[in-house]
Order: C-alpha cells, then structure tokens, then sequence
C-alpha cells in the first residue's frame, strides 16, 4: 500500500486570469497533481519528508485555458522537484 501524501499549497497565482478562471485552474492543478501522484509516486530520489517546507518560485505556463494551465503547473512541479 502506498502511504498517504498530504501536500499543502501556500499560494497560487494565475496571473491573467479572473476569480473564476483562476479557481478551474487551481482545481484543474489539484486534479492533475492526484493523478500524477497515484499514477507515479514522488519522483525517484524524494521523499515525502524533503516536501516538509520548499519555495518553488514562479513556474512560467504556456497559454491556454484556465484547465490546461492547471496541469501544467502539476506536470511543472513534478519536474521541479526531479533531482
């Protein structure tokens, strides 16, 4: 059985996008994050430990719609964190 991850994210801002669009594209992330996670795990190399505390900075998105910019931002983060 995989353990349980709990990832708390501090802040997103989805510059360009109104209230509504940045809320699909939050949720949109959320969704696309789960999935990569049950699909994949953490990368290879971390541990859920060295998520304790972390700045990823900005993570720049090629345009699209509020959905798209979402799992961007996942796969993004995901790849940010590949050692």
């Amino acid at each position: 059985m995989t353990p349980a991850i709990t990832i708390r994210i501090g802040r997103l801002d989805f510059i360009g996008l109104d209230a509504g669009e940045a809320q699909r594209a939050a949720r949109h992330f959320e969704m696309a994050l789960q999935s990569l996670l049950e699909r994949d795990g953490l990368p290879a190399g971390i541990a859920a430990a060295d998520l304790e505390s972390m700045d990823l900075g900005r993570l720049s998105l090629r345009a699209g719609t509020p959905e798209v910019m979402g799992r961007q931002l996942a796969q993004r983060l995901l790849e940010r964190l590949t050692p």
